[in-house]
Parts: structure tokens; C-alpha cells; sequence
């Protein structure tokens, strides 16, 4: 379970990524009020951006937690404003 305080600007997080569609230099991240999600995004300066999801448990604050990560990879463009879109209705 991840607890946000309505999302932590998630949203707002992720279409600001949606519109630097023509890139940025190095990662980019975002965390979670308790840290047990992270989110880091990297773009390929192309046509591509990889957000890198992470969750940590069972207490993500703590230096021993345990960490789980799968790599996405998305259309810098219309792929990430859709994602960006569907995150935003996902938390209205």
C-alpha cells in the first residue's frame, strides 16, 4: 500500500514530463510522502522516455527496505500525455 496526501502532485508531476517532450538532461524523480514509490524519468534526447517505478516496503523510509523496480518505456509525445492524462482522471 502506498499512502499519498491526494497524490502528492503526482499528476502535475507527470504531465510536466508530458510537455518537456522534447527532452531534458538527466533523471528526474518523484517519491511518495512515505517513500515506498519512486518514480525516476530519463530521456533518451529522441523520441522515448523511461520512467523507472519503484516500490519499497514494508517501512520505504528505511535504509533496509526492500525494493522492487520494472522499467517502462514510453513515446516522449502523445504515449506520455495519454499516460499523464489517465494518471490525472485515475486520482480525480
Amino acid at each position: 500500500m502506498v499512502r499519498t496526501l491526494d497524490g502528492d502532485a503526482l499528476p502535475t508531476w507527470m504531465a510536466e514530463l508530458a510537455e518537456s517532450y522534447a527532452g531534458w538532461e538527466g533523471v528526474r524523480s518523484w517519491n511518495s510522502l512515505e517513500q515506498d514509490l519512486r518514480i525516476e524519468a530519463t530521456h533518451d534526447q529522441r523520441a522515448h522516455v523511461s520512467l523507472r517505478i519503484a516500490v519499497r516496503g514494508p517501512r520505504g523510509y528505511e535504509a533496509d527496505a526492500w525494493e522492487a523496480s520494472a522499467c517502462v518505456q514510453l513515446d516522449a509525445g502523445e504515449d506520455m500525455k495519454r499516460f499523464a492524462a489517465e494518471l490525472a482522471a485515475f486520482f480525480a
